[in-house]
């Protein structure tokens, strides 16, 4: 299955974790799968499949007990075999992830402007403060967060507007791909259907 032109693939995935007595029960199970530029992807189960465990492996996310075999490719590239530099840009430049719980993105002692700015600054720091808000402004406004609500915290947002802003937060860096974890499931059905 080997793919060096595919975006993104997954070859005969297996996921562990440790349990007691060193026995092992595998979370996922032998996964394959390419996508191509363009392409979307869903993957759908019963809860405890391993469903965002496949996510968090693919993004190398898991501990580091856990035990993980196959591989997953990133235009061609081992990410597994990534180094700490690289991962880091793959991480947020190549690849974003939007987590079912956007508490896990958010710090809540930052301001929704505050989490735009240093996720841009982080991945571009030759970009001025200005045009980094004008950025992210458009990427809320896009997901139906309005631009008066830049310096108010996460406790101060419903949770699906919370869930808007973590979406905004991976779309700001115009990733090549997104892993998404049940995203909408905190949206009502209209906003659900216009972030798709």
């Amino acid at each position: 299955m080997t793919n060096d032109y595919s975006l993104f693939s997954v070859e005969n995935l297996r996921v562990a974790y440790p349990q007691r007595r060193g026995q092992s029960g595998w979370a996922v199970d032998g996964v394959s799968l390419t996508l191509q530029p363009g392409e979307k992807l869903g993957l759908v189960g019963e809860s405890g499949c391993g469903k965002s465990t496949l996510g968090r492996a693919a993004m190398r996310l898991l501990p580091d007990s856990t035990l993980i075999e196959g591989r997953v490719g990133f235009e061609g590239e081992s990410v597994f075999e990534m180094n700490a530099s690289r991962l880091r840009r793959f991480r947020g430049e190549a690849v974003a992830l939007i987590f079912q719980d956007p508490m896990t993105r958010l710090d809540p002692l930052m301001t929704v402007g505050e989490h735009c700015i240093e996720t841009l600054q982080a991945h571009r720091p030759n970009l001025n403060r200005q045009l980094a808000k004008k950025r992210a402004i458009e990427i809320l406004e896009a997901v139906k967060i309005p631009a008066s609500r830049w310096s108010q915290f996460p406790h101060e947002f419903s949770g699906g507007m919370r869930q808007r802003v973590a979406i905004a937060l991976a779309l700001l860096l115009d990733p090549k791909l997104i892993v998404a974890d049940e995203p909408t499931t905190s949206l009502d059905v209209t906003v659900a259907a216009q972030i798709m």
